[in-house]
């Protein structure tokens, strides 16, 4: 079993990504549970019945549980009422955990309504997802979408433990796991270019369990050694943004849509874009832009904007919350693991890059 342990500020104390196999069925051997009063585990509906019921039993605390729809647009305050209601109805005091298992959706929701139920509660993250063990369950974001723009409320709360099984990821659709590599390829595209190349020298599908381990283990690395330093965005954690500002404006205008993306999908749309961005402004190359586009068409992602109308997506951007005094801001790369933020582009060089002219 691999172990990361992440300190994110002073006033948080030291927690753990544990990440491996067959453990949550250990799970008391590696998070104290005897101190909770009860706890609220809050599940993908997607989420196997044998594994819940192992998850209870090795809790050895009083359990109850609330199951909710994945997918990214239920991610709204409709479902945070449902987990708040549920931490009443269970009588859940300010000693219960909240544990959400499930994919990135889950652990936003969940951490979010745990944040903010009484002022705050435990919670621990069981990522279920590819792209929620690399992204989302670590570094504390949390959050709903609003007004049909992704992430707009929400807050920074670290979770007491994450716990990584990678034997969840065994059914996982094939489109949800390729989608995860979109993230892993973000990480070394900003920092890392000996990681970069590893993580795309196969399909994702291609890789063994020993070798999903090692990228799970060192993408989580790359993204707490990033928020370690900066946990509310005020700068370096900006580089995990590439990708992102195009990628959130396409992924809240396809839920909008009968066959909306998942989130690394987009994202890969948003990388090729801002990478395009990149090149345009002179910062990479053309034979790295060429890269980036063929490891991405390679991991079978998406990189064409074209599904979308480009004033739509323009609109979309501008609405982004790390915009500051109206102007549109990026994480854009100088080569490739290499990444810089604060970044300003014209809205025609955007429009140019959404356009591929």
């Amino acid at each position: 079993m691999q172990k990361i342990n992440l300190k994110i500020n002073e006033k948080q104390k030291n927690y753990t990504i544990f990440i491996g196999t067959k453990i949550i069925k250990n799970l008391a051997s590696l998070i104290d549970c005897a101190n909770y009063s009860n706890a609220l585990i809050v599940a993908d509906t997607n989420i196997p019945k044998v594994l819940l019921e192992q998850l209870q039993l090795a809790l050895l605390i009083k359990s109850f549980k609330v199951s909710l729809p994945g997918g990214d647009n239920q991610k709204n305050i409709e479902n945070v009422q449902k987990i708040w209601q549920a931490l009443v109805n269970f009588g859940c005091d300010r000693k219960s955990l909240v544990i959400n298992i499930g994919g990135g959706m889950i652990g936003d929701l969940g951490g979010f309504a745990a944040a903010t139920h009484m002022r705050g509660i435990d919670f621990l993250q069981i990522p279920t997802t590819l792209l929620s063990q690399v992204d989302a369950s670590v570094g504390g974001k949390l959050g709903i979408n609003f007004l049909q723009i992704k992430n707009l409320i929400g807050s920074f709360q670290q979770p007491i433990a994450v716990i990584i099984d990678v034997d969840t990821l065994a059914s996982l659709p094939k489109r949800e796991f390729i989608s995860g590599f979109a993230e892993i390829i973000k990480h070394g595209a900003i920092v890392d270019k000996n990681y970069f190349q590893d993580v795309t020298s196969k399909k994702p599908q291609d890789y063994s369990q020993e070798e999903l381990i090692e990228i799970i283990r060192k993408s989580c690395e790359i993204k707490a050694s990033i928020v370690s330093g900066d946990e509310k965005e005020n700068n370096s954690r900006k580089l995990l943004n590439f990708g992102h500002t195009i990628g959130h404006a396409i992924e809240s205008l396809s839920l909008e849509t009968p066959s909306p993306l998942l989130h690394g999908e987009a994202v890969s749309i948003g990388m090729f874009v801002e990478a395009r961005i990149s090149q345009i402004l002179g910062l990479i190359s053309t034979p790295d832009l060429e890269l980036i586009k063929q490891v991405l068409i390679n991991a079978n992602l998406p990189i064409s904007p074209s599904r979308y109308k480009t004033n739509k997506i323009l609109d979309k951007i501008k609405s982004d919350k790390k915009n500051v005094s109206g102007k549109i801001n990026f994480t854009l790369l100088k080569s490739i693991g290499q990444a810089i933020y604060n970044q300003t582009p014209s809205e025609s060089i955007i429009l140019q890059a959404l356009k591929g002219d």
